[in-house]
């Protein structure tokens, strides 16, 4: 017996993943599924009562699929998949595939997805075919668990600075709940508050927060009273005229040098004086990193009080 039209149909929509269920009522018999998925047939079983109607590798994207069949109605991909499907960069290899479902649900557990029950589900947008939680939602989940600040640090600095979401969506996704990493997110979230872009701005934030002698500097501000409107640097100290720049060794790679040296050089004939500082130095010179921009910020204003 061959595949009934209607589920060959339901398939072809389905990225060819299909249930028993869908089979069953489509008019396949328990005998023809079984033959199907024998040795002579065409399909194979990604688990229990979930197929596909294919025999060639399977893809993510298949994976995908049938979490959100074995999830039912109502549920959506969040977590690292979806911060993927939002063209995010800086989601964790090992982010694990999370499918939300109404908290009235108890779908049968699959090996490769988990299953989170909720009673506050996002509003899903539908990339390519899939449903997906909303950005928010899609980096709090994968922050859960995490055990890194900087890795929570990057996701949430990227979700903001290239405008799939804001701080305050964020903070609305995390709520009053406390889970394994919520303290993370939370503490990650007052440096994005303050302003910063990135995890090595959070980690300098960090690092001038121990200063006994600096202020909170302007985070990624324009600078005060001056012609030069694009000159906005990760972070300034107006009454010193003193700016500090995290160059990372990606933004060289991507032909980031040449416009740092205009950058500086435009810095300099407005009188600001700028302290380079690499994401690795703040990593493994921090006492060192926290003299140098302290003796500047120093320097310059003794020089202007002179």
């Amino acid at each position: 017996m061959g595949v009934p039209d209607e589920l060959a149909s339901l398939a072809e929509v389905q990225d060819g993943i299909v249930t028993r269920r869908q089979a069953v009522r489509c008019g396949m018999s328990t005998a023809a599924i079984r033959h199907a998925l024998g040795p002579g047939g065409q399909w194979q079983r990604l688990a229990a009562g979930i197929y596909a109607t294919f025999t060639g590798p399977l893809t993510p994207r298949h994976r995908l699929r049938a979490a959100l069949l074995r999830g039912g109605a109502g549920s959506m991909i969040s977590g690292g998949h979806a911060c993927r499907a939002y063209g995010m960069r800086y989601v964790p290899d090992d982010a694990p595939l999370v499918c939300l479902v109404p908290v009235g649900a108890q779908p049968v557990p699959l090996a490769f997805a988990e299953y989170r029950r909720t009673s506050a589900l996002p509003t899903p947008r539908l990339i390519d075919g899939i449903p997906v939680a909303s950005p928010a939602r899609a980096v709090v989940d994968t922050c859960r668990g995490r055990h890194s600040l900087r890795t929570v640090r990057a996701l949430l600095c990227e979700a903001v600075q290239i405008g799939l979401t804001t701080h305050a969506l964020i903070v609305d996704a995390v709520g009053d709940a406390k889970w394994n990493g919520s303290g993370l997110v939370r503490l990650a979230l007052r440096d994005v508050q303050a302003g910063c872009r990135s995890a090595p701005e959070c980690e300098l934030r960090a690092l001038l927060r121990t200063s006994l002698v600096l202020d909170e500097p302007v985070w990624n501000g324009p600078l005060p009273a001056t012609t030069a409107g694009s000159l906005i640097p990760d972070a300034h100290w107006r009454d010193a005229r003193v700016v500090v720049e995290v160059d990372s060794a990606e933004w060289h790679r991507r032909g980031g040098a040449e416009r740092t040296e205009q950058r500086r050089a435009l810095y300099a004939a407005l009188g600001w004086v700028v302290v380079p500082v690499s994401p690795w130095r703040l990593r493994q010179e921090p006492a060192a990193v926290l003299a140098e921009i302290e003796a500047a910020v120093h320097v310059a204003l003794r020089r202007r009080s002179g």
